[in-house]
């Protein structure tokens, strides 16, 4: 066995359980359609006009990879400068948590972000221009509360003097469609969700840092109910792999080879083979599959098999109707994205410029046989 034939050292196989699985699950693939987004996504940061980016896919399909991997290359691309000057800070990132009682909590939210910053005394923040207001007894109660009532205002101003002194290119937010799950009976409300983005491109334009939403398709419906906030949005789409388009196939099939040689087992597995069954069951998405991988690496060690079989496959696979939920979120959202002739011929005939007659075929005239002149009176004479 060389390293050319599998993407690993033969030694790792003599390593323990818990090593090889790390090995594994540690690993990021960088496949066609994450280099695509990524590539996108970069030249966004770098040269884009919006300030706020928006990357959406289905649930499973590496939004996560992505969001690491990014930082990542940010990291590698500036580490010249960073060398040269320490106190840069190119790109930070946060995972959003679900917000508690569908209430979404900014002082926390601030919170994370400078802790992600490095910043110093979070907890010691205070409004000096608001500091005559207070009185000893109330500075006296809310001197261990680093997330008081009054810190909101505090946190905001260092976030945006962080970003500024550390020269931010981006903050990266996991799970961003949280933005937007708050007060679950007004769900939905453009007024509230245009006051949630209102103040996320207020950040971003006060802090001249791009702001990166990673979310699921739930964070692209938000932004389709208000046109003000889809204009004021740059979208990228994190597309599965669709497996009734032909290079989508090939690149899912050549997907599953790399996973094939990355897998620690003593005996390469043949993926390919089983690959619409693979397909069928991980729904074209490249997270969900390597997350099926693992669980089925894991069973491989355990047991002492040698390879990963159809029958081990079969044994960690999905059930089938947690896939068809995923089928069909996915499905559903791509909708958004698919530019169809329906909702084009509706933007024509809203704007005022197709109406039905339109679509009517023009009359085809009675024109004669070819080769044949139709009547006419020659001009005589002389010219």
């Amino acid at each position: 066995m060389t390293k050319k034939q599998r993407l690993f050292e033969e030694e790792l196989l003599t390593k323990s359980k818990k090593e090889r699985e790390k090995f594994f699950n540690d690993f990021t693939v960088s496949h066609t359609k994450m280099k695509q987004v990524s590539d996108e996504l970069k030249n966004e940061i770098y040269k884009g006009s919006q300030n706020i980016i928006m990357v959406v896919g289905p649930s499973g399909v590496g939004k996560s990879r992505l969001f690491s991997a990014t930082m990542l290359s940010v990291l590698k691309d500036m580490e010249e400068e960073t060398e040269k000057d320490r106190s840069i800070i190119p790109i930070s990132g946060i995972e959003l948590p679900n917000p508690d009682l569908g209430k979404f909590n900014w002082k926390d939210f601030y919170y994370r972000v400078l802790s992600s910053l490095r910043d110093p005394l979070i907890d010691y923040k205070i409004d000096v221009t608001d500091i005559e207001k207070k009185n000893r007894k109330n500075k006296k109660s809310n001197s261990n509360n680093p997330l008081n009532a009054n810190t909101a205002p505090e946190l905001r101003r260092s976030i945006e003097s962080a970003f500024f002194n550390r020269k931010t290119k981006a903050l990266l937010i996991d799970e961003a469609q949280h933005f937007f799950k708050i007060n679950s009976e007004k769900r939905g409300n453009s007024e509230q969700n245009q006051r949630q983005f209102n103040s996320i491109k207020s950040l971003a334009n006060m802090s001249t840092t791009k702001i990166v939403l990673f979310g699921t398709y739930d964070l692209n419906a938000v932004f389709n109910l208000d046109g003000q906030l889809s204009r004021r949005v740059k979208e990228i789409h994190f597309p599965r792999y669709d497996y009734t388009n032909a290079e989508d196939r090939k690149y899912f099939q050549a997907l599953l080879l790399t996973f094939q040689k990355l897998l620690p087992v003593e005996k390469e597995p043949d993926l390919k083979k089983y690959s619409e069954y693979i397909y069928e069951n991980s729904i074209g998405c490249a997270g969900i599959l390597k997350n099926w991988l693992q669980r089925c690496l894991s069973d491989a060690i355990e047991k002492e098999e040698k390879t990963i079989t159809y029958q081990n496959l079969k044994r960690n696979a999905l059930q089938t109707k947690k896939l068809l939920t995923l089928a069909k979120e996915a499905i559903t959202g791509e909708y958004y994205f698919s530019d169809n002739k329906k909702d084009k011929s509706e933007l024509q005939t809203l704007l005022g410029i197709k109406n039905e007659k339109d679509n009517e075929k023009p009359k085809r005239k009675n024109n004669p046989k070819p080769g044949i002149r139709k009547p006419e009176r020659d001009t005589v004479g002389l010219a």
